[in-house]
């Protein structure tokens, strides 16, 4: 009896230092992601600072020109979709659903 006390305490054991293992990944996998986020948020000041320099003329770096007209763009066609969805909310008439009636 004593065998299959020890047995079942060592596999509890084992599990315990699975869960405090599991836990520990878990911890590592959210750490590594807000490092992940905040690394995100250093490309996108960097980014910010590049178009301040570029707009000031004191930076001359083609790539950057391109990778800086590529994000003009992608804010000018944002602009167009807000601008089309705020249409489609102004074209929606008061009250059209509810004098919808069967045909």
């Amino acid at each position: 009896m004593t065998d299959w006390f020890r047995k079942a305490t060592d596999a509890l054991g084992d599990l315990a230092g699975a869960a405090g293992r599991q836990a520990e990944i878990i911890q590592l996998q959210a750490k590594l992601g807000s490092l992940d986020d905040d690394l995100d948020r250093a490309y996108v000041e960097a980014g910010k600072r590049a178009e301040e320099l570029l707009l000031m003329r004191q930076i001359f770096d083609e790539e950057i020109k391109v990778i800086l007209e590529r994000a003009r763009v992608l804010k000018e066609q944002m602009m167009q979709v807000r601008a089309e969805i705020q249409a489609l909310g102004q074209d929606k008439e008061p009250g059209a659903d509810s004098d919808a009636g069967p045909s």
